[in-house]
């Protein structure tokens, strides 16, 4: 495991014990937690505990709250909390498994323990055993993904109007990069964590796309995406029933 930034760490105890006192797990996350922090990087925290232990009201609007998210600043630094019940955080965790973005069930098994209570070791393990399954895509559902792309390079290759083939290649990058990750069974992940995901789940995909990204010609790109997308399976043309 990572040694975390001491500043950091210090910090994050202590905005614990001011603003979540009753929290018998804290989480240091994202880079605060591997020591890559940069002058611009927040402070990401999961905090557990019963629902004395969360401010106010949750998210989910229970008169007993079982979690709360919150961007607060103190000591200097900004603070992204997230803060749930051992049940809240299952429920969270869940929807965040449904949309192939385990943002939840990461932070606990890769972020830096500060503190642990009670239930992080069940919650541990139920968070690693489901995120070692990984997404378990259908071929039907790699398949949709494939036609889109298809359609995507297409337009790329016939698009005329500069603000329109810029919002193309965008949404080619992260489709491919997408595809690339769930043809592998692994988790999906946004901006700089889907190029992580990619780059330590399918290094040659991660390349081809920096190649993609790198390519000011146009024609050249939807040619490069062509080619990526024939390693991932193929153009899929015509109609499917979704």
């Amino acid at each position: 495991m990572a040694t975390p930034e001491p500043r950091a760490a210090e910090v994050a105890l202590r905005f614990c014990d001011a603003v979540y006192p009753g929290a018998t797990t804290v989480i240091l996350g994202g880079s605060s937690s591997t020591g890559r922090r940069t002058a611009t990087s927040d402070i990401d925290l999961l905090l557990i505990g019963p629902p004395s232990a969360l401010a106010h009201a949750g998210a989910d609007g229970a008169e007993s709250p079982r979690s709360e998210a919150r961007v607060a600043h103190r000591f200097g630094e900004r603070f992204d909390a997230f803060a749930y019940t051992a049940e809240g955080f299952r429920d969270w965790s869940e929807r965040d498994f449904a949309s192939l973005r385990p943002v939840l069930p990461f932070l606990l098994t890769e972020g830096h323990p500060l503190r642990v209570g009670s239930e992080y070791d069940e919650l541990y393990r139920w968070s690693a055993d489901r995120l070692e399954l990984g997404p378990q895509q259908t071929a039907h559902q790699l398949e949709l993904r494939r036609y889109a792309i298809t359609d995507l390079i297409d337009d790329l290759m016939d698009a005329t109007e500069p603000l329109a083939a810029a919002a193309i290649r965008a949404d080619l990058f992260r489709d491919l990069a997408q595809l690339a990750l769930l043809a592998s069974n692994s988790w999906l992940g946004s901006g700089k964590w889907l190029a992580r995901r990619l780059s330590a789940a399918d290094p040659l995909s991660a390349e081809a796309l920096r190649e993609f990204a790198r390519t000011p010609d146009q024609t050249e790109a939807a040619e490069r995406a062509s080619r990526l997308l024939d390693r991932l399976g193929g153009r899929v043309d015509g109609d499917l029933v979704r």
